[in-house]
């Protein structure tokens, strides 16, 4: 029990930290929690073969409750597009759950390689403060279900939210900023709970798993991860009027790109 009350405030601790960065860059997440739990898995008996597993499926399920907040922050500020929305979120649904399935026939060392490859192009992403520039035609139809199944299965095996992904394909579709954004954000739960199911799903079999999963799905971390985001992201987007966000951006880019390429060298 003793032990147990340890790890959860540790991992509260973790919560409060993404929380801060998310709120105040807008990136949190996978980038903060799936480099925490690689490193903390082991500690907690997970075995070698699984450490990516959990750590991706527990950050999929914490985004869940990160992203019902924060959908719910941008709907009320009018920056969610519902016609984007019923566009995207079939693919990204799809995709997300897909993405379970071919994560679930991955070995961890692929998919640290994956994830830290992802992060490095997040992190040159953050340094450059680059968005790309809008070429593409408007987003509509079910031509764009490709797009949202590529984005939804590449979430799903780096266990991150939309943001990452659909904010950069909106705006090169030509959506305003704003908009972009929130409805990323919205997307971003659906996209969770879906990875979330496959990766309890894919992992339900495991018996070399220790007390307190349910499949990939370390519970104990994502309920104090949560709930410590979710303290602190209000906090963050204070503090996002009041610091230099652009500096702090290339200060974890940085820092992001060093975490990467340690996970690299550990993996090969």
């Amino acid at each position: 029990m003793d032990s147990l009350i340890y790890w959860l405030i540790a991992f509260v601790a973790l919560g409060l930290f993404n929380g801060v960065l998310a709120g105040l860059l807008g990136i949190g997440g996978g980038m903060v929690i799936v480099p925490a739990m690689i490193w903390l898995a082991p500690q907690l008996g997970v075995p070698q073969e699984h450490i990516m597993h959990v750590a991706l499926g527990t950050s999929m399920a914490t985004i869940c409750f990160i992203a019902i907040s924060s959908a719910r922050s941008h709907y009320r500020r009018g920056s969610v597009s519902t016609s984007l929305l019923k566009v995207l979120i079939p693919g990204i649904a799809i995709g997300a759950f897909l993405g379970t399935i071919i994560a679930k026939y991955m070995a961890t060392e692929w998919l640290a390689w994956v994830f830290s490859i992802f992060a490095i192009l997040i992190g040159i992403k953050l340094l450059s403060g680059a968005n790309p520039q809008a070429k593409g035609e408007k987003v509509v139809g079910q031509q764009r279900l490709p797009a949202g199944i590529t984005m939804g299965a590449i979430s799903s095996l780096v266990g991150v939210g939309g943001g990452s992904l659909v904010v950069p394909y909106l705006l090169y579709h030509k959506e305003k900023l704003v908009v972009a954004i929130g409805t990323a954000a919205a997307c971003g739960l659906p996209l969770a709970l879906t990875a979330t199911v496959g990766y309890i799903v894919t992992g339900w079999g495991a018996t070399s798993l220790p007390a307190n999963h349910v499949g990939f799905v370390y519970w104990p971390a994502m309920v104090a991860i949560a709930i410590g985001s979710m303290l602190t992201a209000p906090v963050g987007a204070y503090l996002a009027h009041k610091l230099p966000t652009k500096v702090i951006k290339r200060i974890f880019g940085v820092l992001l790109i060093i975490v990467a390429i340690k996970i690299i060298i550990e993996h090969l």
